[in-house]
């Protein structure tokens, strides 16, 4: 009973910690560029370098944009854009617009 209770003390412990250390603010570069365009071996820690003063805050933003599901599945041509809304790092995305033509493939009987 004693292990659990000391368990228990030590896992709120690092909730309370983890939470002030999320309630920092996520500092953005002096001269950070407006966009950036993924080239073929970009990581979200390559480009977190670019736009983020401390780039291990990277997984802050990358928490806080649903729109990237994976950040380890961003691809080439990805344009992305870092600005605050309401006090909140947001990670703009766009992935354009991929026109799909139908086709029809035809195979001898």
């Amino acid at each position: 009973m004693r292990k659990f209770h000391h368990l228990l003390l030590s896992c709120l412990a690092g909730l309370m910690l983890s939470g002030v250390v999320a309630a920092e603010t996520v500092a953005l570069k002096n001269g950070h560029p407006a966009e950036y365009t993924v080239v073929k071996g970009d990581t979200l820690w390559d480009i977190s370098a670019m736009f983020l003063r401390d780039p291990w805050r990277w997984p802050d933003i990358w928490h806080a944009n649903q729109q990237i599901a994976n950040p380890h599945l961003i691809y080439p041509g990805d344009l992305l854009s870092l600005v605050y809304i309401n006090g909140q790092p947001k990670l703009m995305l766009n992935r354009g617009t991929v026109k799909l033509s139908p086709q029809i493939r035809s195979t001898p009987i």
